[in-house]
């Protein structure tokens, strides 16, 4: 699962866009934590899908194909990820393009770039902590592995074990 922390790490654009989708959300009626697991999703989708390159959201968008495009396929992108989650596929096209225009209107006039796949590196580790975990790898061994201390190793794995349970929740709708 996607953090915000996680987001904040590999840019503070991705981790702006995670606060603003989940702020979006919130406003329109939905829970606080499913927002926050959406948002995270969605953002996480627009950095694999849009990672490695250089944004910018112009002013005017009067003869600027370029951006219209790029907000095509940036909707589209967040209407998969939405699609997903059955409490929202229903509202995935109309949320979508709420949500687009939204950032849109957030981000305007600016240039961010968007990191490569950045939202995984954090998540992957974690997940592949807790994965060894399972597997019977102690909290030492794990500690040498990744270079964490013990401490941290067991902060890592009461976390991930936390994120799934929710993850769980969630994707059922009970919350």
């Amino acid at each position: 699962m996607i953090t915000r922390e996680g987001l904040y790490t590999s840019s503070n654009a991705l981790g702006e866009m995670g606060d603003a989708v989940e702020a979006f959300l919130v406003s329109k009626g939905y829970e606080q934590q499913q927002s926050y697991h959406v948002a995270n999703d969605v953002i996480a989708g627009i950095s694999d899908g849009f990672g490695g390159c250089n944004l910018y959201m112009p002013k005017n968008f009067d003869n600027a194909a370029k951006a219209i495009r790029l907000l095509n396929e940036v909707a589209a992108t967040i209407e998969g990820v939405l699609g997903a989650f059955p409490f929202l596929s229903a509202q995935a096209k109309q949320l979508s393009t709420e949500i687009t225009e939204y950032l849109r209107k957030l981000f305007m006039g600016n240039n961010f770039y968007i990191t490569n796949r950045a939202t995984r590196n954090f998540h992957d580790r974690n997940a592949q902590i807790l994965s060894d975990f399972y597997q019977g790898v102690s909290h030492r061994e794990l500690s040498k592995k990744y270079g964490h201390s013990v401490q941290w190793i067991y902060k890592i794995i009461t976390d991930e074990r936390k994120k799934e349970k929710e993850q769980r929740v969630i994707q059922q709708g009970q919350i």
